[in-house]
């Protein structure tokens, strides 16, 4: 896969910085602020990392930061906040399906390569 074309990671990043900043942009409470401030430093360093060395491992903690983004209104009791929680669970989806696609991809290529390999040898 190519390293420069990991488009999914360039969103993550995009969606990283808006966390970090949404907090000024939204006014959200002190624990949404905190949560999306972590959470999206949290997406940034994984998907640059992920850009320029890509591993599973950076995909799978993107997916898992994710998907805590969008239970972290109930977690941590700002869901009757509507700013934080539509903001929590918009960005938290669309880290999750980017990780998830690039996850796809990746373990997909790798069936592939199996696949190919395995029948060779059976035949």
């Amino acid at each position: 896969m190519d390293t420069l074309n990991r488009w999914q990671d360039r969103i993550e990043i995009g969606a990283g910085l808006w966390l970090c900043i949404s907090p000024l942009v939204l006014g959200l409470p002190e624990s949404a602020a905190w949560c999306a401030v972590v959470v999206g430093i949290g997406v940034i360093v994984l998907a640059s990392e992920d850009l320029f060395l890509p591993t599973q491992i950076d995909d799978w903690g993107n997916a898992l930061l994710g998907i805590g983004l969008m239970v972290s209104p109930w977690a941590w009791n700002y869901a009757d906040h509507q700013y934080g929680l539509v903001n929590a669970l918009a960005i938290g989806l669309l880290v999750t399906l980017m990780s998830g696609w690039a996850l796809e991809r990746v373990l997909y290529d790798k069936f592939k390569l199996w696949r190919a390999a395995h029948s060779h040898a059976h035949n």
